[in-house]
This record gives C-alpha cells, sequence and structure tokens, in this order.
C-alpha cells in the first residue's frame, strides 16, 4: 500500500479544499422541499373536502304496515316446590297476524268517490223535484190561461159579431153613399147629355124645316136641274143631312187624346146604320169598312148608339139605311 506525501511546509495546505456550489445546492434543496410541502399542503387541502350528502327517499306505492314483532316469551319463574304438582301452562296462543288494512289512499278515494255519488244523486233529485214542479206550475198556468180565454171566447165573439156587423153597415152606408152620388152623376150627365140632344135636334129640325121650305120653294120638279135621274122625287138622306149626323156622331164620340196621339192619318170608319122611319131609332148600326184601328170603329158604333135617335131630314121624314162616315180628326 503506497501513501501520499504532502508538503508540510504550510499547516493550511493540508485542509481539505472547499467545495464549490454548496450555497447553490442548498438553495436547490430549500426549493425542492417548499415545493413538496406546496404539494403536500394541496394534497391535504384537496382530500379535506367534506363529502357531499346524497338524500334518498324510499318509498312503495302502497302502504304496508309492519307486521308486529313476536312477543317475548314471559319469563318463567322457577317453580317453588308445591306440595301438589301444578297444571301445565295452556299452550300459547298463535299470534294472528293482522290483516292487511284497506289502503288509506284507496279508502279516501272511494270515500270520495261515495260522498260525489251521493251529492250527485242528490242534487239529480232536487233538480227533478224542480222540473216536475216547474212542469206542475207551467200546466197549472197553462190551465188558468186557458180557462181566462174559454171565460173571454164568448165576449171576444160578441164583439168581434159586433165589430163585422158595424163594418158591414159603414160599408153598406158608403156603398149606398157611393151609389147615390153616382147615380145623380150619371142623372146629372144624361141630363145634361139629354138637353144638349134635345138642343141639336131642335137646331137639325129647324135646318130641316129651313131645307124643306127651300126645297117646296124650288119645286118645280122634285129633282135638281142638272138631276139625271127619272124618279118623281130624290130618296135617301139629302146632301146636308150626312153632315149633319157625322157630326152629331162626332159630338157624341168619346175617345182618349192618348190613343188619338198613337194614330197617324185620318183612318174613316164605314158604318151601316138602319133606322126606324117613324121615330128615327137606330135600329142596327154595324161596320161595314174598318178604318184599321180596332178602338176608332169601337168608338164610333158607341157614339151613334149613344145618339140612339137621328133627327129627321130636311123632308121631315128618316131614310131606311144610310153610311156614316166617321173619321177621329173630322171637324166637331
Amino acid at each position: 500500500m503506497s501513501t501520499a506525501r504532502f508538503p508540510s511546509t504550510e499547516p493550511t495546505a493540508l485542509r481539505p479544499p472547499h467545495e464549490r456550489g454548496t450555497l447553490r445546492a442548498f438553495g436547490l434543496a430549500a426549493l425542492f422541499h417548499l415545493l413538496l410541502i406546496a404539494l403536500i399542503a394541496f394534497g391535504v387541502h384537496w382530500k379535506s373536502h367534506p363529502p357531499e350528502a346524497v338524500e334518498a327517499e324510499l318509498w312503495s306505492p302502497t302502504v304496508q304496515r309492519a307486521a308486529p314483532r313476536p312477543t317475548a316469551p314471559m319469563e318463567r319463574k322457577a317453580p317453588q316446590p308445591q306440595p301438589q304438582p301444578t297444571p301445565a301452562p295452556p299452550p300459547p296462543q298463535p299470534v294472528a297476524t293482522p290483516k292487511p288494512q284497506p289502503q288509506d289512499q284507496q279508502a279516501d278515494i272511494v270515500l270520495k268517490q261515495q260522498r260525489e255519488a251521493a251529492l250527485k244523486k242528490q242534487q239529480a233529485q232536487q233538480q227533478a223535484l224542480l222540473e216536475k214542479k216547474l212542469e206542475k206550475e207551467q200546466k197549472k198556468l197553462a190551465e188558468e190561461k186557458l180557462r181566462q180565454a174559454e171565460q173571454k171566447k164568448p165576449q171576444e165573439e160578441k164583439q168581434r159579431l159586433a165589430q163585422e156587423k158595424q163594418e158591414q153597415q159603414d160599408k153598406l152606408r158608403q156603398e149606398k153613399l157611393e151609389q147615390q152620388q153616382k147615380l145623380a152623376e150619371q142623372k146629372r150627365q144624361e141630363a145634361l147629355k139629354q138637353k144638349k140632344l134635345e138642343q141639336q135636334q131642335a137646331q137639325l129640325a129647324a135646318s130641316s124645316r129651313d131645307d124643306y121650305m127651300k126645297q117646296l120653294m124650288k119645286q118645280a120638279g122634285t129633282g135638281a136641274a142638272t138631276s139625271t135621274g127619272t124618279a118623281p122625287q130624290s130618296s135617301g138622306p139629302s146632301g146636308t143631312y150626312g153632315p149633319r149626323i157625322a157630326a152629331l156622331i162626332k159630338q157624341n164620340t168619346i175617345y182618349p187624346a192618348s190613343l188619338l196621339a198613337q194614330i197617324s192619318g185620318d183612318p174613316r170608319v164605314s158604318i151601316s146604320v138602319t133606322l126606324d122611319t117613324n121615330s128615327g131609332t137606330v135600329l142596327e148600326a154595324k161596320v161595314e169598312r174598318s178604318s184599321g184601328v180596332a178602338s176608332w170603329d169601337q168608338a164610333a158604333l158607341d157614339a151613334i148608339n149613344r145618339v140612339h135617335r137621328f133627327p129627321p131630314q130636311s123632308s121631315g121624314e128618316w131614310p131606311r139605311t144610310m153610311i156614316v162616315n166617321a173619321g177621329p180628326r173630322d171637324p166637331g
């Protein structure tokens, strides 16, 4: 074994040299300790959280009551010495297991349904009683109305008959009054017409007399100087008789202006008139040739029938037949 030899000139030369990095090693060690302490503190804090409480409620859809606990057997006392043997104790009665009680909830529901059914039944009975009472009152009211109507019926019938009688009397009175007024007006119109006709007949008679006198004055023969006839005297209506009759018919013609405005031109109707030669009364009048306007033909016929009696000719006689021509625009 070899040994090393050191110089022994200085005492410090024998000391070991200082290790370098000691402070850094202490710093690193302190740092690691601090980290370790922090990790431990964090771990302790993480584990120290109190567990969260969890509640669970266990329930059953149907309520069941637990069976009673079995009774503990009674302690038997030590048999006392008896002179006589004691009878054997009765055997223990079997513990009757309680019957399952009806469920309270179902019982409540059933009870509630029963109460509701009873209430509905009671309400239905009350409603039926009310309806029956109402029907009875309505029936009674209807009977009362019917009775009152039956009582009022004769009186109403009497009033109705009296009213109808009064209305009928008023109607008859009004009709009679209107008929009287109409008859008076008709008489007045007939009187005016008769008066006018008499005036026309008087005028025609005067004119006929004048014509007759003129004819007498001119009678040397019975015909005109230019006459080509061979009869002793002229027959038929004289020359002025026709226009007079036409004017007379025109005056008695009633034709509405509204219908006249609808006629164009002057259509003329030819009417054959048959007279009574003794009185001039119109025996027959008929249309020989129509004017083409039926209303005007009928108006002319009505006018002839309205004249009824034609005036005589200037000779004082009436022709047997004659033709009357009339137009709606003839001068009156």
